[in-house]
């Protein structure tokens, strides 16, 4: 039974070395993690539709070496098992690692823990975040408001961020760069502000939505709003004028809106927890990469949602979402993703916008941001003397590196006569 099982176990790690007691401890908690998500996820899944065409026209055909059911879709003529489209059937991964991280998960430790925890790479910790959060974001409850209910809309902003390792890619950043964390230069919502529209409804269901840069305008606000809010609800909100002529084509029945600075008349405080709370969850990152905003965003809304209890019971809910859940993106889609908005600093640097100068040239030199950086070593005096030059002909390092490499192209060779001096008759060279 339990108790022998356990006095044995003492007994047998009383006799073994440091390091083999530790090898022993790393390994019955790999069987206890294992069971612990057998048991969270609970019994097969159901197959009930084709997880590529979505077709219900589906018949069981054989099994797998495991002993998996396979399936055949009528619709598409693919087949494919239980684990198809879900991150234990596409990963390699066994199940005692992603219950470790499921763990990690719910204690929102950086990616170096996780990594450190699991016993996998950083790149292996980070994809298993976005798949995870991928996966969990499908049992977040949508939010709509129908006729006869009320709910609080408002936007919050957040720096624009590249947060995020480019050396290795194409992607040349649009302006200086700033320390992670620091505020835009310009006051205010200026246009380097994502704006992300937030709701809460009279159950606590919440959204989240990315809603472009800057001021919420009509055209996204309707956009975001459509579909949500249902003719016949009440709404309430801030002064803000986008909302005015928006709510009245959805046909709400009344429309409260209430001035931020003057408490008076009313508050939004429900939506303005939120808000709070979104702040506290996104601090610890010190900055969210922007092509990043929409999956955290989505994994607040989460933990919203499911941490009202211990972590105990949200670590077995991780685990059961996570062998039941559909996760469809690939790891080499995860990688290399183009940020959202750029037409704002393409249209920047046609009218030549100083702040929007790439970070590989100097004094407003541009060059095309789909050219990758080269590093290249020269004497540090070198450098010192051919930037005094370069400045005065208004001209930069990486203009100066090009132009030689394009001498050198069309003339076949060096630009320039190379030769050694010979020595005249006076010792003289």
């Amino acid at each position: 039974n339990a108790e022998e099982l356990v006095i044995t176990f003492k007994r047998n790690m009383a006799d073994l070395s440091k390091t083999e007691r530790r090898r022993a401890i790393e390994s019955v908690r790999d069987v206890i993690r294992a069971a612990m998500f057998d048991d969270a996820a609970g019994s097969a899944y159901e197959v009930e539709c084709c997880p590529r065409c979505g077709s219900v026209a589906i018949v069981k055909k054989g099994k797998s070496r495991n002993g998996e059911q396979r399936y055949l879709c009528r619709g598409c003529g693919r087949t494919f098992g239980m684990g198809s489209e879900r991150i234990l059937g596409t990963s390699k991964l066994p199940r005692e690692t992603w219950m470790a991280y499921a763990e990690c998960f719910v204690l929102m430790l950086s990616l170096r823990e996780c990594a450190r925890r699991c016993r996998v790479c950083l790149k292996t910790a980070y994809t298993m975040r976005h798949r995870l959060i991928e996966c969990l974001s499908a049992y977040s409850p949508s939010f709509k408001v129908e006729r006869g209910c009320g709910c609080e809309l408002d936007e919050t902003y957040f720096p624009e961020s590249f947060k995020g390792n480019h050396t290795k890619g194409s992607f040349a950043m649009p302006r200086p760069s700033r320390h992670r964390g620091k505020q835009v230069r310009k006051r205010g919502l200026s246009r380097e502000q994502i704006c992300v529209m937030t709701g809460v409804n009279d159950s606590n269901e919440t959204f989240f939505e990315v809603s472009g840069r800057g001021v919420l305008s009509k055209k996204r606000a309707m956009d975001v709003l459509r579909g949500r809010i249902m003719s016949g609800s009440v709404v309430a909100t801030d002064k803000a004028s986008a909302y005015i002529d928006v709510l009245a084509e959805l046909e709400v029945a009344a429309h409260a809106a209430y001035d931020s600075k003057d408490r008076s008349e009313g508050t939004i405080n429900r939506i303005n927890t939120v808000h709070s709370l979104l702040g506290a969850f996104m601090e610890p990152f010190r900055g969210v990469s922007t092509k990043h905003l929409d999956a955290y965003l989505a994994w607040f809304k989460w933990r919203r949602t499911f941490m009202a209890t211990d972590s105990g019971t949200a670590e077995r809910t991780v685990a059961r979402q996570l062998a039941n859940g559909v996760c469809r993106s690939r790891i080499r889609d995860m990688f290399n993703v183009y940020p959202p908005y750029m037409d704002y600093w393409v249209a920047s640097v046609a009218r030549g916008d100083k702040m929007a100068a790439p970070r590989y040239t100097r004094k407003g030199a541009t060059m095309p941001s789909n050219i990758p950086a080269t590093t290249i070593r020269i004497e540090p005096e070198v450098k010192k003397e051919a930037t005094v030059i370069l400045d005065e002909l208004g001209l930069s390092m990486s203009t100066a590196v090009n132009a030689f490499l394009r001498a050198l192209v069309r003339e076949g060779g060096m630009p320039f006569e190379m030769k050694v001096k010979t020595p005249t008759s006076d010792g003289k060279r």
